[in-house]
């Protein structure tokens, strides 16, 4: 398993910088090299503790009517006991280092080209008892099968954990390599990693994986967000319901630092 530790860039003026000034990190070139042979990369240290505390305590008391198996236009069921949502970009949501954090923008620019978008930004919730995903890919085949595992990246998920994803809150296993594969094969080797809160894990849109069982009493809910290609879009979860890609204010763009907006420049006000 590899694991890139970004401690380094945040501790150079350039991590203030747009994702662009991170691209040809060691570091980050690390991650994409991972990320093209293997279909994932884990980025160690990404945010502060003190920004993912506040997140949990922001996500506790903004979100607790979806902390139940009652049904919601306004979240999808994603599994057993496990829910997608919509987080609002407010608060610590809204915070430029979470939603264009440069580690992970620079990575996402790399694999996807300088023009990649935030496709859509959410959570995704495990709660007590959840059991095993079935092994899936987050998106179909945008071509033939026997074409599509040999084209580059076209959107990437991330998580950033707000609690750590491990053997007894759940994580997500992973096939390496399987973004290539014509279908899954679940004999092959996986990992399942833990990561603690503060990082992140990225895979391409490819890659087979599951969300493993939460076998804790914790509710263990997830950051989640999609960069795309900007031509891309997901067309699998937002279908059904009233959840939306991404939701914010009417003032919310015009407040976005410059080095951050281009990953909203397929919305029509910024367009």
């Amino acid at each position: 398993m590899i694991r890139i530790d970004c401690t380094p860039l945040f501790r150079s003026p350039r991590a203030q910088g747009s994702g662009d000034d991170l691209t040809g990190s060691e570091p980050i070139r690390q991650a994409y090299d991972c990320l093209v042979k293997n279909g994932y990369a884990i980025l160690d240290h990404v945010l502060p503790d003190r920004l993912m505390a506040d997140l949990k305590r922001a996500f506790e008391q903004r979100y607790s009517s979806y902390f139940s198996d009652d049904p919601s236009d306004e979240k999808l069921a994603i599994g057993d006991r496990r829910a997608l949502l919509a987080l609002h970009m407010a608060d610590g949501f809204g915070d430029p280092l979470v939603y264009a954090n440069p580690a992970v923008v620079a990575l996402a620019r790399l694999a996807l080209g300088r023009d990649t978008i935030l496709e859509s930004y959410g959570a995704v919730l495990s709660l007590p008892g959840a059991a095993r995903q079935h092994v899936h890919r987050d998106g179909p085949a945008l071509f033939d099968s026997a074409i599509s595992p040999l084209l580059p990246a076209h959107a990437l998920t991330v998580a950033l954990p707000m609690i750590e994803m491990n053997e007894m809150h759940g994580t997500t296993t992973l096939w390496p390599g399987s973004h290539r594969w014509p279908k899954p094969d679940e004999t092959k080797p996986s990992i399942s990693p833990v990561v603690p809160v503060g990082s992140c894990m990225l895979w391409d849109f490819r890659l087979y994986h599951c969300g493993t069982a939460n076998q804790s009493e914790r509710r263990r809910p997830f950051v989640y967000a999609t960069y795309a290609r900007r031509w891309y879009q997901d067309p699998i979860n937002f279908e059904q319901g009233s959840h939306e890609r991404l939701a914010f204010d009417e003032d919310f763009l015009s407040h976005v630092p410059e080095n951050a907006r281009s990953l909203f420049a397929h919305l029509p006000l910024t367009a």
